[in-house]
This record gives C-alpha cells, sequence and structure tokens, in this order.
C-alpha cells in the first residue's frame, strides 16, 4: 500500500474518515437532526404511481432543469439562481473544490461548526482559517481573521451542531464591509428560525446560500439538497455538477413534496414540534443538575449540551445508549470538547430523554 499513498494528499491520509456511531438496541433515535416522523402513507402512495409510469431503462433528466424550476419558485428566486444536488453534503464538496483551490485571498471556516467543512478541507488539501466562536459558541465580528479580497468564508446558520445564527443585520454588514470577499452560508435549519437569508441574494452578489430538503421536510432519505446565488456564479458552479446526479425517485418525491397540500401540513407540523418541544426541552435540561452542565439555546432543531469534564460526557453519553437513547456525541471536534447534541424528537421520545437525564 506505500506506493498507493503517492497518489493521494498528505493531509487526505492522515485524515480521520467520516463516522457516525450505530450502537445495537438503540429505540430512540436522537442523533442525526431527522424529522421525527415519516411521511403520510397517502403521499407515499402518489410518489410510486409517478414511478412506476417512468421508464426506468431511460436515463432521469440531466441537470434535473425543471425541478429545480419547481424549486426555485417554493424558495422564491429565479431559476438560473439555482443549482441541486443529491444532499447539501455533495455540494459543500463541489464549491471547496471549485473555490478553495485557487483564491486570490483565503479560505475561512466557523469553527466549531459542520465537520465536513473541515474534514473536506483536510481531504482536499486546501489551507483555510478558522473564525471561532466565542465561549458562548455565539459570531463575534472582533473574531473573524483578516479577509483580503477573494477570500471565501463559510459557516452555518443555524449553526450545526450548536444552534446559534448569525443575526441577518450582522451579516448584512459583513456582506457591505467586504463585497470581494465570497460568503458562503449553510441554511440547513433556516425553516426553525426567523431570519432566512434568501432576501440578501437581492441586495448582494457576494453570497451563496446552501441549503437542505432533509430536515423539516422530513427528506433526508430522498437526498436533495440545494444551493441559491447570483445566476453567474450558479452558472459556473452548474459546470462541474455532474448530470444525472438525481434519479427518478429523488426528482418524483421532490415534485410532490413541493407541490402537495398533504405535504404543507406535514412540514408545518414538523416546525411547530421542533420549536415548542426545543423550548420544552431547553427549560427541561436547565432544571437539571448534573455535573455543571451547561445547554446552549438553539434556533434549529436540536440543542447542545456541554460538560467542563469530557468523563462526565462520555458517562452520560454511555447512560443513555444503555437506555436505548442516542445522541451524537460531538466532542471530539474542534471547539466541542464535553459536548453532546441531541435531536429534537417527539413529546414521547423527549419524554424518556429527559427522564433518564434527571436520573444521572
Amino acid at each position: 500500500m506505500n506506493w498507493l499513498g503517492a497518489y493521494f494528499q498528505p493531509s487526505l491520509l492522515a485524515a480521520k474518515p467520516y463516522k457516525i456511531d450505530a450502537p445495537q438496541g438503540i429505540t430512540i433515535k436522537l442523533d442525526q437532526n431527522e424529522s421525527p416522523w415519516d411521511w403520510p402513507v397517502q403521499l407515499k402512495d402518489k410518489i410510486l404511481a409517478r414511478l412506476k409510469n417512468l421508464e426506468w431503462n431511460r436515463y432521469p433528466e440531466s441537470m434535473a432543469a425543471s425541478l429545480a424550476e419547481i424549486l426555485a419558485q417554493y424558495v422564491g428566486v429565479k431559476p438560473e439562481c439555482l443549482i441541486t444536488s443529491p444532499g447539501s453534503n455533495h455540494l459543500i464538496s463541489l464549491i471547496l473544490d471549485a473555490l478553495g483551490r485557487r483564491l486570490p485571498g483565503k479560505v475561512v471556516i466557523a469553527r466549531p461548526s459542520f465537520a465536513l467543512f473541515e474534514s473536506h478541507c483536510h481531504y482536499a488539501g486546501i489551507p483555510f482559517e478558522s473564525w471561532d466562536l466565542d465561549e458562548n459558541l455565539c459570531y463575534q465580528r472582533e473574531r473573524l481573521p483578516a479577509l483580503p479580497d477573494g477570500s471565501l468564508v463559510v459557516f452555518a446558520s443555524p449553526n450545526n451542531p450548536t444552534g446559534t445564527g448569525l443575526p441577518k443585520a450582522e451579516f448584512r454588514a459583513l456582506l457591505k464591509e467586504f463585497p470581494k470577499v465570497l460568503f458562503l452560508a449553510d441554511e440547513a435549519y433556516y425553516e426553525f428560525d426567523d431570519e432566512p437569508y434568501t432576501d440578501l441574494l437581492g441586495e448582494f452578489s457576494n453570497l451563496l446560500i446552501l441549503r437542505t430538503l432533509s430536515k423539516t421536510m422530513g427528506a433526508a432519505g430522498v437526498r436533495l439538497g440545494y444551493a441559491i446565488g447570483s445566476p453567474e456564479l450558479i452558472s459556473l458552479l452548474t459546470k462541474l455538477r455532474l448530470p444525472y446526479l438525481l434519479n427518478h425517485f429523488t426528482m418524483e418525491a421532490a415534485r410532490v413534496m413541493l407541490t402537495d397540500p398533504d405535504m404543507k401540513e406535514f412540514v408545518a407540523r414538523n416546525i411547530e414540534n421542533a420549536r415548542s418541544e426545543r423550548e420544552r426541552v431547553f427549560k427541561g435540561l436547565q432544571s437539571i443538575d448534573c455535573n455543571g452542565m451547561k445547554v446552549i439555546n438553539s434556533k434549529a432543531n436540536f440543542l447542545l449540551m456541554r460538560w467542563p469534564n469530557q468523563a462526565d460526557t462520555d458517562r452520560v453519553y454511555k447512560a443513555l445508549v444503555a437506555q436505548g437513547i442516542l445522541l451524537r456525541n460531538v466532542s471530539g471536534g474542534p471547539g466541542l470538547k464535553g459536548c453532546l447534541r441531541v435531536s429534537i424528537g417527539t413529546a414521547q421520545e423527549n419524554d424518556a430523554f429527559l427522564k433518564v437525564m434527571r436520573s444521572l
């Protein structure tokens, strides 16, 4: 194997692979920020009927242009301002590969944030600096590194896994202050917040927004993400997007979920549950005395818990797994020592989680 190493970036050889814990005996899954409910059967039946009438021996639409039109109408932008992909993860790698290798400036990534931002840079050998959040895991302008023209800033709002966000007014000020710096804003959880950045696209060309349908629409298994930006930027990124990325199932499922009235009710239920239960679980955790645990308030469908001692974090994680409850142990990530992230589930799942936490 030694000779194969010459073909790869040294940073890739040294990097750790993406890994998700999958212990046995889990009955309550609160680790991946998914919707706690599957789609209604009538919606699935509509999609299956549409799939049955397609010719499976034929390729799907090469660039999914007709779906992009429907999605653009849903989002409120022009179709030429939008690019689709099989999940937002794919677009993260495409954008970083396209923009991060030959920048006249630098790549800056918020820390802590979604792990794939940093890990892909390690895999691809893309150097970067960090925009470190403050002690309360919030964004602060003064912590942002110097940004020469031609830089790329990558961040998420609401941020995963902290749940904190960059207020729109502060972001608008950054876009105005750095007109020749491109900002990539990951808004995977924007529907759970009250300040989406969509309207900023009409004011600024140095903004690229990344989103997914996995969260509020409960479509994690459908695999559909998208980015929105200026027509010029999207046109260039589209040149790098491989054809036939979206299969028949993804496209038909997306058409139904974006237009069907039953889906609107399902999505509204997801959002309301996440917001109301998030507040209830937050208050419940705040009332628990668990070895100095601190809970970070959130604008997404999850909460972050932090302990001053990593041993207490590991003990709580193992105790929850022993009771069949799986959280995400993010304590190995940069700036996340002592942290566990819990997704907001159904009221019953959240009650079970809080019950175990009170017993520890």
